[in-house]
């Protein structure tokens, strides 16, 4: 990540599961601050490329060049925000342009990748469930996740967790550890796969 980040001026960095097979990735979004920067060094850029990394192995690899024309294009960016803008499960991205428009980004990988979308609505923690750790099990692989909140630059991210399940076409369980002043812990049961839910602090699924 140095070495491809090593000039770069990032102005939105988000990690998610981009491809819904239960790792992690990472999305940035970058622009030089100074709009006449090409004409003081020959190796920054105003406009600069997205960056996109897959974590395979547990080791993250640069694939922005397979990420289409779009991400290896140039732009001032300024702010990136990610979410599910159309529901289907897969995790799009927004992205600020200085003195341009937005840049919406729709999310294609994955193909064949299950996935489950989780909205935490805490009683006694708080109504976001901000601090939770999730931790859910398909196909063998037990994952957790902590929910976190905030975004980058003029952004917010969706409040939203997608759990990747990778091929597994079953949900086994969700184990969510509320926040304090909660600290309650609850299993939840098995869910169909590839849908949205809202798990409420002592109370399970919302129907």
């Amino acid at each position: 990540m140095g070495r491809a980040t090593y000039y770069l001026s990032g102005w939105g960095l988000k990690f998610f599961d981009f491809d819904n097979d239960g790792a992690i990735d990472l999305l940035l979004a970058n622009g030089h601050p100074d709009d006449m920067i090409n004409e003081t060094s020959p190796l920054v850029k105003y406009r600069e490329p997205l960056l996109l990394f897959q974590q395979q192995g547990g080791q993250f690899r640069n694939i922005s060049p397979q990420g289409g024309p779009v991400v290896q294009s140039a732009f001032a960016a300024r702010g990136l925000a990610v979410g599910d803008y159309n529901n289907d499960g897969k995790i799009d991205a927004l992205v600020g342009i200085n003195g341009g428009q937005p840049l919406l980004l729709k999310n294609n990988a994955g193909a064949g990748n299950h996935w489950i979308g989780v909205k935490l609505r805490g009683v006694k923690a708080n109504r976001d469930g901000i601090g939770a750790k999730i931790t859910w099990s398909a196909g063998g692989a037990t994952r957790s996740r902590l929910k976190a909140a905030g975004g980058s630059y003029l952004a917010s991210h969706d409040p939203r967790e997608v759990l990747g399940l990778g091929r597994a076409d079953r949900l086994d369980w969700i184990d969510i550890q509320w926040p304090q002043p909660s600290d309650r812990n609850e299993r939840f049961a098995a869910f169909g796969v590839d849908r949205y839910v809202t798990l409420i602090e002592g109370e399970g699924e919302k129907r």
